[in-house]
């Protein structure tokens, strides 16, 4: 065994990597978060003028790639930022490990060492890191040129577990107002014209679907002056990023109608036994109907009566995914400089922290509770 890293810079260096990459992906457990064509997917569809920089480190045995460490550079008030890369349109980041290796720590070590000893960036912040991940135990360990340490920042995303039920047995385990109200939904639909649900199948296009979605959550965001970093630059990286679940055949959507008329949508990721919420959208004309939470409980239904052992809305505690979920899982962040610009901007960057959760009150868990099902 002889392994050797790299560090991969250009971008037609990252596309020629694809094959071995996909390889590599294929024999893992990752997510498609971490797949080739998904950080090829985000990084070519990047808004024109941004200078974020690929600094991928990869570990080699022979011919064999044995982990990827996918990350870029970007500046930030001058001060030279490492992070994942596709970090804004994944829910969960890590890196790619052979699972057949018994010393696959050694060559993600060795892949971070690739990274580190580029020279390329004054602090780290690697944020969306999950309990389970490859890289979770290590980043606690490693102390080679860079230490990294908890962030003070987390993120949390909710899930609901079948807990071995099927759709309809999932759907009678909920309280009765839960389901008194989607009855409700759905009755108010008709009252327009024929209500109907429709769900993709493989090879099905959803072009005119995504578009009218992608419209109302643009209007939506303006009326309430949110953002959204995947519809940012017209929505490209979303676009992107849909062709290549769609390419792999990783794509579900779930649409209700009345008659003809969009209500609302749903665009999720099927992930072995887990499907994953990815982007919702619903016309506010239905508002009455509650359409939102009635495409939730049609494609949690499904993704039930499919055997799947899990419904995860991703990252984020909006209030509406309380009335469903029944797990959550705590997502890590962490951070590590490089430089004395670095250490500069952490020590300034921790007391900015400091202040302003001491200007908020305690928050619990949640908003919300926990759906009890």
């Amino acid at each position: 065994m002889s392994m050797q890293t790299e560090l991969v810079t250009a971008p037609d260096r990252l596309a020629e990597v694809g094959p071995a990459w996909d390889a590599l992906w294929s024999r893992s457990s990752q997510s498609v978060f971490q797949s080739h064509g998904w950080i090829m997917a985000w990084f070519n569809s990047r808004q024109a003028g941004d200078r974020s920089c690929l600094c991928v480190g990869l570990c080699w045995d022979d011919d064999r790639l044995v982990a990827v460490m996918p990350f870029i550079t970007r500046r930030h008030r001058g001060v030279r930022v490492l992070e994942w890369a596709a970090k804004d349109c994944s829910d969960y980041c890590d890196a790619v490990v052979d699972p057949d290796m018994a010393d696959g720590w050694q060559a993600l070590e060795m892949a971070w060492a690739a990274v580190v000893g580029s020279a390329g960036f004054d602090v780290a912040y690697l944020s969306h890191v999950r309990p389970d991940a490859a890289v979770g135990a290590l980043f606690a360990g490693w102390s080679r040129s860079i230490r990294l340490r908890p962030g003070h920042r987390s993120a949390r995303s909710l899930q609901v577990v079948s807990n071995g039920a099927s759709g309809d047995g999932w759907f009678r385990s909920l309280n009765k107002k839960a389901r008194n109200n989607h009855k409700r939904g759905m009755r108010i639909l008709g009252e327009t014209g024929p209500v109907t649900v429709r769900i993709s199948q493989a090879g099905d296009t959803v072009d005119a679907l995504l578009e009218r979605m992608i419209a109302l959550k643009q209007d939506w965001l303006v009326s309430t002056g949110q953002k959204n970093e995947i519809l940012n630059n017209d929505a490209r990286a979303l676009r992107a990023l849909v062709k290549e679940l769609a390419r792999q055949n990783l794509l579900q959507l779930f649409s209700i109608h009345c008659g003809e008329a969009f209500v609302a949508g749903a665009l999720n990721i099927v992930n072995g036994a887990r499907l994953q919420a990815f982007f919702a959208a619903y016309d506010p004309a239905f508002d009455r109907a509650s359409p939102g939470t009635l495409v939730m409980v049609e494609y949690l239904t499904w993704a039930f009566d499919h055997g799947m052992t899990e419904v995860d809305f991703l990252c984020g505690e909006e209030q509406y995914k309380f009335k469903f979920a029944t797990a959550h899982m705590d997502l890590a962040s962490y951070v590590g400089a490089r430089t004395w610009l670095g250490r500069a901007a952490l020590l300034i960057g921790e007391r900015l922290d400091r202040a302003r959760s001491s200007e908020k009150p305690a928050e619990a868990i949640a908003a919300g509770q926990l759906a009890e099902v």
